[in-house]
């Protein structure tokens, strides 16, 4: 009786194990796709041709994207991921699947894609880092990343790859097998020659911008904006952890690319503001402060980093406190929620007093005064009209932005 008892409990014991191995293997999955902006085909797996990228579509493995010159593709390859195909790209989805245990919990989602040419930008969420793997692959080696924002592109003319790290780190291992680790504000391009150099996003936009001509790191970090701004707005992503990676977003692009910050800015705060964002008139409140803040910290340090005067960094502070107010207005007029211009103008104080700051540190010239935010206050009285213009004080309870966020760090 003891021997057939073990015999049971032995076969209900491999039954188990063989159930728990069935559950724990890859199970393939689709991509499905999300928004689609300008011209864009897709040559699905064992087709000859290629039919036109519809928004709802899936796509399962072996589907290649093409993108034209105005075209735009935003996909959700996995849970929590967005990966968007920007103009003038190809895309191949080589893996897409998800473990599940016993249970059905998914244990493990996996995506890869291979960039054959053009620029990707992909969000991951950072609260699923535990379980991403994800991965783009290019000529020159593979950018792979948990819980970050980044982008990544390929330049056939050139025979070159960049990547542009704006929140979290992104590994990339090169053909040679070498894993290097990209850091947060910085980027890395990976020559013909195939010997990669890594160093700060400014100094790459600002090597591109003297070269003229294609400018891969730039056109990542701008996108990059575009495709959180826009998951943020479409209410695709939302909550505290949403606003979160955009701020973090906002900051670095500023401080890389101060002159571009006013736009960095005007399409954040239209996302937060947006009545499909749905965060609330609180919600949208904080956001557009926060995006406000970052921004013009990122900006402000930026330009004090890079030698730039006090004048300079006065100016910048100015545009992009102006391009955060006028966004604000223009999507209240437009149904979003409306934000009081007291809002931004503090929290534009807020990132002028910390970006100082941090520029200061960081440059090698005398120290730059703090930019000053003002505000104007316009009195009618039987006496006449009083325009008033007042500094805005940088409120005691302000927690800056950092360009760190640990939040969005991938392990």
């Amino acid at each position: 009786m003891k021997k057939l008892l073990a015999l049971l409990l032995s076969a209900a014991l491999v039954g188990l194990a063989a159930n728990v191995a069935q559950a724990a293997e890859a199970q393939a999955t689709e991509a499905k796709v999300l928004k689609v902006t300008g011209s864009a085909s897709v040559q699905l797996p064992g087709q000859s041709g290629s039919v036109a990228v519809t928004e709802g579509m899936n796509l399962p493995v072996g589907s290649a994207i093409t993108t034209g010159s105005d075209g735009d593709v935003e996909i959700q390859p996995m849970a929590g991921t967005i990966t968007s195909v920007k103009k003038n790209s190809t895309v191949t989805l080589d893996e897409l699947s998800v473990n599940k245990n016993s249970s059905g919990v998914v244990t493990k989602q996996t995506a890869q894609v291979t960039l054959k040419s053009g620029n990707v930008v992909s969000s991951l969420d950072p609260a699923r880092k535990s379980i991403n793997n994800y991965g783009v692959r290019t000529p020159k080696g593979v950018a792979a990343a948990r819980g970050t924002v980044y982008g990544v592109g390929v330049n056939v003319t050139a025979g070159t790859s960049s990547v542009a790290t704006l929140a979290g780190t992104v590994t990339f291992t090169t053909a040679t097998g070498v894993a290097i680790t990209v850091d947060i504000a910085s980027g890395m391009v990976v020559g013909s020659d195939g010997a990669p150099t890594s160093v700060s996003l400014a100094s790459l936009v600002a090597a591109e911008t003297a070269a003229g001509g294609e400018s891969p790191i730039t056109a990542a970090i701008a996108a990059a904006v575009e495709t959180v701004s826009n998951s943020v707005a479409s209410g695709a992503t939302s909550g505290d952890s949403a606003v979160s990676i955009l701020a973090a977003v906002v900051n670095v692009a500023s401080q890389a690319n101060p002159a571009a910050a006013s736009t960095f800015t005007a399409a954040a705060v239209t996302a937060v503001t947006s009545p499909t964002a749905s965060l609330g008139t609180s919600g949208a409140t904080n956001a557009a402060a926060a995006v406000t803040e970052a921004a013009v910290q990122g900006a402000v340090q930026g330009t004090i980093a890079s030698g730039g005067s006090a004048e300079a960094a006065q100016a910048v502070t100015n545009a992009v406190t102006t391009s955060a107010t006028t966004a604000a207005t223009t999507s209240a007029a437009s149904g979003g929620t409306a934000v009081s211009a007291s809002a931004i103008t503090s929290a534009a104080a807020a990132g002028a007093a910390t970006g100082t700051t941090n520029g200061n540190a960081q440059s090698t010239g005398p120290d730059v005064a703090a930019p000053t935010v003002t505000t104007t206050t316009t009195t009618t009285t039987s006496a006449g009209t009083t325009t008033t213009t007042t500094p805005v004080v940088t409120p005691p309870t302000s927690t800056p932005i950092t360009p760190v966020d640990p939040t969005v760090v991938s392990p």
